[in-house]
């Protein structure tokens, strides 16, 4: 059968929008293939770099961050807990390269200035050695009183009555002369501004006239040829005397006025110190301890003991009243009423503790015949902190002065230097 087809012509119409994208399909995760060879290392270079410096200085670069550097830093703004430490900052990573700074000085931070500084001492500072800062001046070979004043340091000196003044580097300078043939300035003081000594063989009182010369201030009275001691107690200056160990009190004007006279045969007041608001005098023949009745005599708080014939030097230390003896180099220690109370035997064959004196919390002994630094080991001890240096024998009078411990010496009337090493001292 054939059957008819017709053929039907039809326009192409327009394509729909696309469908939304089905979901990704889910398989499994194919093994990892084998890592590749590791490449040869990089490298940095200046190359293509048209403005590269020509060198590089690590130094120079931290000066342009710093005060008045071309880049500095500010921290004016900061606050709170940084702010605290903006200073501190300023000395952290700072290198000491002397040895012998970074031994003996700490690091601090001037503001007034901007500047790291040296602050001294350290908590703990380095003592094993004298320094001699000060050779001998004018054949003097006694330096017996020493004394602080006006940021300056002096000695009083023998056979020659003088007195010198340190040039704070390596040497002394002559500030007053022998006066009135006083050979040996025995103890000195310093008393309402000005410096004062004692003199041996007319027991006379000199005072400085901040120049050149010593003035006369007092003259012998009752036969006492020697001031081996001086001292200020109630606004008041005082001496202990020799040969029959009095007590004498200066007018302010023109006299001595006795205020004890001797007692126990004890013919030397040694040393004196005020302790608890008394007045105390330390004697030979028998290393007695005497306290005045702020009145008219002296009082016997404690005899001899273990034979020791001279207390040289009495000082308060940790609200206690210690002596250094002689001759067994001994240190005493008060017991507040009646006796003395043996602290340190005999060390190394020191025969005389000679002077005394409280350092950084610590108590120190200049000794003879060897001139040694004692430390007291704050128990039952001595403990040598430095030998003897340029063969001098005694240490006869310390004193503390711009936070360094310094020793007047014997025979040949030089200074030493306790705390260091500073090399330019060597």
């Amino acid at each position: 059968m054939v059957t008819e087809t017709e053929d039907y012509i039809k326009d192409k119409g327009d394509t729909g929008d696309q469908g939304a994208p089905g979901a990704p399909g889910v398989g499994e995760k194919g093994e990892q293939g084998d890592q590749g060879d590791t490449g040869p290392p990089g490298t940095t270079t200046w190359a293509g770099i048209t403005d590269k410096p020509t060198d590089f200085a690590p130094e120079e670069h931290a000066a342009d961050h710093e005060d008045g550097g071309l880049d500095e830093i500010s921290a004016a703004a900061l606050s709170g807990l940084l702010a605290d430490e903006q200073d501190a900052g300023k000395i952290k990573g700072v290198v000491v390269n002397d040895a012998g700074k970074a031994d003996a000085y700490l690091l601090g931070y001037d503001s007034s200035t901007n500047r790291i500084i040296f602050v001294r001492p350290c908590p703990t500072p380095r003592i094993n050695q004298w320094y001699s800062v000060a050779p001998q001046l004018n054949t003097q070979t006694r330096t017996d009183g020493i004394a602080v004043l006006n940021d300056k340091l002096y000695v009083g000196t023998a056979l020659g009555g003088r007195l010198f003044e340190w040039n704070g580097v390596d040497a002394w300078v002559q500030k007053a002369p022998q006066l009135d043939a006083e050979t040996y300035i025995f103890s000195m003081a310093v008393f309402n501004g000005k410096i004062y000594g004692g003199t041996n063989p007319g027991g006379r009182l000199f005072e400085w006239n901040a120049v050149d010369a010593w003035v006369q201030k007092a003259p012998l009275l009752n036969a006492q040829t020697a001031m081996p001691s001086m001292i200020v107690f109630n606004d008041k200056l005082y001496a202990g005397t020799y040969p029959t160990g009095r007590l004498f009190e200066w007018n302010n004007v023109d006299a001595w006025v006795q205020k004890a006279p001797q007692l126990n045969s004890q013919t030397y007041i040694l040393s004196m110190a005020v302790f608890n608001d008394k007045l105390y005098g330390a004697t030979t023949p028998n290393g007695l301890l005497f306290e005045w009745n702020d009145v008219d005599a002296w009082i016997q708080k404690a005899p001899q003991l273990n034979a020791q014939t001279y207390i040289n030097s009495i000082v308060v230390f940790n609200g206690k009243l210690y002596g250094g003896t002689a001759l067994g180099g001994r240190l005493f220690e008060w017991n507040n009423v009646n006796a003395w109370v043996q602290k340190a035997p005999q060390l190394n064959s020191q025969t005389y503790i000679y002077s005394m004196i409280v350092f950084n919390d610590r108590l120190y002994a200049g000794t003879a015949p060897a001139g040694r630094l004692f430390e007291w080991n704050g128990v039952d001890a001595w403990i040598q902190k430095a030998p003897q240096l340029n063969a001098q024998t005694y240490i006869f009078s310390m004193t503390v002065f711009n936070d360094n411990l310094y020793g007047a010496t014997y025979p040949h009337a030089r200074l030493f230097e306790a705390v260091g090493p500073v090399p330019a001292h060597q």
